[in-house]
């Protein structure tokens, strides 16, 4: 049975972009394809769930949209995790930096390019740039 690396499961408001201010049920993966300084995640916990299991742990909330968050879950999300959110009443936002491709059917795709890697989505419906500190002038 496959597993995914989820760092952690959590319920809050979606604080940024489109859908601020709405009850959300947050997924984030552990691991990333890109190094930034600034992340907040720490790849080095996770623990190895199944599809069905993220669906069982997350089902108790009341929400149903879901993102789905990392690190960088391009790395694991598929299709058996989409449809088993989907068959269980989810709305599935992922938030990524672009870098790889995604399965079909996710509802909503943030896309927020970092520094170092090169976007190949064709797609997505919202862009999240994230700022730094540094003078975008003395960067370009």
């Amino acid at each position: 049975m496959k597993t995914y690396p989820v760092n952690e499961i959590f319920y809050s408001l979606q604080g940024e972009g489109y859908f601020t201010g709405t009850p959300a049920v947050f997924v984030r993966m552990s691991g990333c394809n890109l190094r930034c300084d600034f992340c907040d995640t720490d790849h080095s916990a996770s623990t190895p769930m199944s599809a069905l299991a993220i669906v069982a742990e997350t089902d108790g909330f009341p929400a149903r949209h879901m993102v789905i968050t990392g690190g960088e879950p391009s790395l694991f999300l598929d299709d058996e995790l989409v449809h088993a959110l989907h068959s269980n009443g989810w709305f599935v936002q992922v938030e990524t930096n672009g870098t790889r491709p995604l399965p079909e059917g996710i509802d909503w795709i943030t896309c927020s390019p970092k520094e170092g890697g090169d976007v190949v989505l064709n797609r997505c419906d919202e862009l999240k740039v994230v700022f730094t500190g540094r003078d975008v002038e003395a960067v370009a």
